[in-house]
């Protein structure tokens, strides 16, 4: 008998495996289970397999209404599920929650009201406070009415202006003359600063310009008034200023406005409304106007005419030795050449030479027109540079023997490193005495033969 009874509940087993995998397996108590299966920790499970015939009356046990001696969500303790917070039996709430202004005390149902707060509820303000009116901004706060202090006239709470006590606290008058404003006339009104000097002064918001003046805060002095300008590149406190950078390419003295037109003062080597355009006697190199050269004084040669002692016109020459640089604008001298001074400035006086002409036409301050005694040029590196023989007691010539007139026997040179002045007797003529001038003051070329 008991060997049959444990093969039937084997078999039963097996039937109840196979039909709870179809089923859901979550339970509160047994009768949420598949016939045969316990509510075990909230899940179905199998019975267990017994040996002898007590097994199936445990199985009949555990199926049937009573409660079960294992554990389920419903019977766990506090101690076994610490999400579950005890909550004690004697709170006493505080009245109405003490208005949001204080914090309630759950043993004694009592308020600690804060903010300057008071009464039961927290509700009112505490002694020597009250609660500031609609539209009363006491506190600087204007999104909370607050419990704020009481307040009368004295000691100054209007900052010297007109106080007038209402209720628990005051009204003040601001002094329109000291354009003063805020609830206590702590600050200036609308439309007004504090300049440095503590005075309330208008701002731009109400400080009238004539254009093209413009107002703007003078900072070192904290205070509006009119010297900027509505254009930019004005500049003055009367804006009759104009940049010259912008207006004039940054090549004149001085710029202004006339009505409403910039004028520019070009500098010297600039011109045109602008200064833009290179000026006459100047011309643009690399982007700047530099000076060009003057042809009456950089020359090579320069012919002359004028009306010859026979008749008619003749024609000469003035020979200089410079050269006109189309970059600098300045001329250039050919080696051994400079420019010297003469009575008439800077440079040489050449005259236009020829023995028939009538007038001699001279050309003053030609450039590149002397030798240069250091480095004298190519045809005179063995004399040295040429120069007017000097006169000595009024008629006889150094070098020339004629009185009164020069013959061409004999010409000065400066001698190459010393730069002594002497002279140099032509060809079948000899030098009587020393040929330097300093030693030989009187001498003068003679001819060979006379000797």
């Amino acid at each position: 008998m008991k060997f049959s009874a444990l093969i039937s509940v084997l078999f039963l087993c097996f039937v109840f495996v196979a039909c709870a995998s179809e089923e859901d397996a979550s339970c509160v108590t047994g009768f949420d289970c598949a016939d045969g299966y316990l509510c075990i920790n909230s899940v179905c499970q199998p019975p267990v397999a017994v040996n002898d015939e007590d097994s199936q009356d445990d199985v009949e046990n555990q199926d049937s209404s009573e409660p079960s001696d294992e554990k389920s969500d419903d019977n766990v303790s506090p101690e076994e599920d610490s999400d579950i917070t005890e909550i004690p039996d004697d709170i006493v709430s505080c009245p109405n929650a003490c208005s949001g202004f204080g914090e309630c005390n759950l043993e004694t149902g009592k308020c600690t009201c804060t903010g300057n707060h008071g009464g039961e509820d927290c509700s009112g303000c505490a002694e020597g406070y009250h609660l500031e009116a609609e539209g009363d901004d006491e506190d600087g706060n204007p999104d909370i009415r607050s419990c704020v202090v009481n307040l009368t006239c004295e000691p100054n709470p209007c900052n010297n202006n007109g106080c007038k006590e209402v209720g628990a606290t005051v009204q003040c008058t601001c002094a329109a003359a000291n354009h003063q404003g805020g609830r206590w006339c702590e600050r200036c009104a609308d439309g007004y600063m504090l300049n440095n000097s503590g005075v309330c002064k208008e701002d731009c918001s109400l400080k009238t310009c004539t254009p093209p003046q413009k107002c703007g805060i003078d900072y070192a002095i904290n205070e509006a008034n009119c010297n900027n300008c509505e254009n930019e590149y004005y500049t003055g406190t009367d804006c009759k200023s104009c940049d010259i950078e912008h207006f004039c390419n940054g090549h004149a003295t001085a710029c202004v406005v006339e009505g409403g037109t910039e004028k520019c003062t070009c500098e010297a080597a600039y011109a045109g409304s602008t200064c833009n355009t290179c000026a006459n006697g100047y011309f643009q190199s690399n982007g700047v106007c530099i000076k060009s050269c003057d042809a009456n004084k950089c020359f090579k040669t320069r012919q002359c005419e004028a009306e010859s002692v026979l008749g008619g016109t003749t024609t000469g020459i003035a020979v200089a030795y410079g050269t006109c640089n189309p970059t600098t604008g300045t001329c250039d001298c050919d080696p051994g050449w400079v420019t010297g001074n003469s009575e008439y400035g800077v440079g040489n006086s050449v005259d236009c030479t020829n023995l028939l002409r009538r007038v001699l036409e001279t050309f003053n301050n030609v450039e590149c027109a002397q030798c240069d005694q250091n480095n004298p040029p190519a045809e005179y590196a063995q004399t040295g540079c040429p120069t007017e023989c000097p006169m000595t007691m009024g008629t006889i010539m150094f070098c020339d023997v004629f009185v009164g007139m020069p013959m061409g026997i004999g010409k000065c040179y400066y001698e190459p490193g010393t730069l002594r002045l002497y002279c140099k007797c032509e060809s079948g003529y000899t030098m009587s005495g020393s040929k330097y001038y300093d030693e030989n003051p009187i001498g003068a070329c003679a001819s060979e033969s006379s000797e």
